[in-house]
């Protein structure tokens, strides 16, 4: 029985026009940065199932944990009922992360709705219950659940249409020289009786288009929203576990958020799971005799101890092993072989951090809809969208396999050169 076959007339697939999107790719497996297909092609992912799979596919490590918890116990609540996965997760993610507590949930949009509560009811907690309204920039992703979205970029993207539906918050440009932080530093001293808290991606607004940002830039932004005591809530969704180079993006600045919002690599993409961390002068606002000051939110699966136990698997790698250099060798490729591709006539510019490498090209929707076919006939998994090719592969990856992605790359920009 073609399960396939039968579930095509079923499944509602993410980001797509289900009336004429391109043919799912039949997957058998996937080991390290190659996902075989069941009719025995091999690609090599440059994307890392959405930036997600930091160790590569099927690290053995990380399945002999999984497997060792399955076969004790998958998923308890956490109301009421401790697992010790779960409390060494929050232990060791505060001391990677730098922040004291740790609320679990589900997925990156989860972690998203969490901080706004979090940060709302903290105002509310301190008797500020006129902060209420969040800054986000113009390009931004947050997710796609209501919370989320209305901190995107409502004047344009994906969730236009539902901007007379959502929250309304502030969006404004972020700022990219001296003239424009000031601005910026203006509207947080005339609005600070408005706001509960900024929300950025650090370094790299990665759905929003691959836009990086200066890094002096955003330790200014720290510092102008630190002046105005106002919350900063780092949504490291997809930039943390040394994607950028470091650890963490905010740690391009030297002070700390007040919020941290991690997910993605957290599993290193084996199972769902993300965290909401805060500093500890958040979590004793919510302390009180009164229950009506606590937290009141539970996602059914948070602190799922399967999800732990490969989360604190990956903390391992990340800890036994130098990723920073691995990063760093990435980096080293991808500038080299980006710097090849100004020269042709449809690429606007090319951006590199860590491992993450973008081509802006002068393309239309359709045209970048082709390119998401040819990649895959020349044997690699790469997804370009709005008007950007960009890769975001394995950590793990090997020179040869993220050469083989860039020589791609050429192939495609050499067919488009016109």
């Amino acid at each position: 029985m073609n399960y396939y076959n039968l579930g095509s007339q079923h499944i509602w697939l993410p980001y797509t026009q289900m009336q004429n999107h391109l043919k799912q790719l039949e997957v058998e497996n996937a080991l390290g940065s190659k996902i075989f297909l069941k009719n025995h092609q091999v690609l090599i992912d440059g994307i890392a199932s959405w930036w997600s799979v930091a160790h590569g596919y099927n690290h053995p490590y990380l399945v002999k944990e999984m497997l060792n918890q399955a076969q004790h116990l998958s998923h308890i609540m956490l109301a009421g009922l401790a697992m010790e996965s779960t409390y060494k997760l929050a232990y060791r993610l505060s001391e990677f992360c730098g922040l004291k507590r740790v609320f679990f949930s589900d997925s990156g949009s989860t972690a998203i709705e969490v901080a706004m509560k979090i940060a709302w009811q903290y105002h509310i907690n301190i008797n500020q219950k006129n902060k209420t309204k969040f800054i986000a920039f113009k390009n931004s992703y947050h997710g796609d659940t209501t919370g989320a979205m209305s901190l995107a970029d409502l004047s344009s993207g994906m969730h236009q249409k539902f901007k007379n539906l959502l929250l309304e918050n502030f969006s404004l440009d972020f700022p990219r020289d001296l003239n424009q932080l000031d601005e910026f530093s203006n509207f947080l001293k005339k609005n600070n009786q408005k706001i509960a808290g900024i929300f950025i991606e650090p370094m790299v607004q990665c759905a929003g288009g691959m836009h990086i940002q200066n890094d002096k830039i955003l330790q200014e932004i720290f510092k102008i929203a630190k002046d105005n005591k106002i919350l900063i809530v780092a949504d490291e969704c997809a930039t943390g576990f040394y994607r950028t180079g470091k650890k963490f993006a905010y740690q391009f600045t030297d002070l700390m958020p007040d919020i941290l919002c991690v997910g993605k690599a957290l599993t290193a993409g084996m199972l769902t799971l993300s965290a909401t961390l805060t500093t500890s002068e958040i979590y004793q606002s919510f302390l009180s005799e009164s229950l009506d000051k606590a937290l009141m939110h539970g996602p059914t699966f948070m602190g799922n101890p399967l999800a732990c136990s490969v989360a604190n698997a990956s903390l391992d790698l990340f800890e036994q092993e130098d990723y920073a250099l691995k990063v760093s060798n990435i980096e080293r490729i991808l500038k080299i072989e980006f710097a090849k591709f100004i020269k042709f006539k449809r690429v606007i510019e090319i951006n590199v951090i860590g491992a993450i490498g973008v081509v802006r090209i002068d393309l239309n929707w359709q045209e970048i809809l082709n390119l998401r076919q040819r990649f895959i006939e020349l044997g690699v998994f790469i997804r370009p969208f709005a008007n950007t090719i960009y890769l975001m592969p394995s950590l793990t990856i090997s020179n040869q396999e993220l050469l083989l992605l860039t020589n791609k790359i050429s192939q495609v920009l050499t067919e488009i050169n016109n």
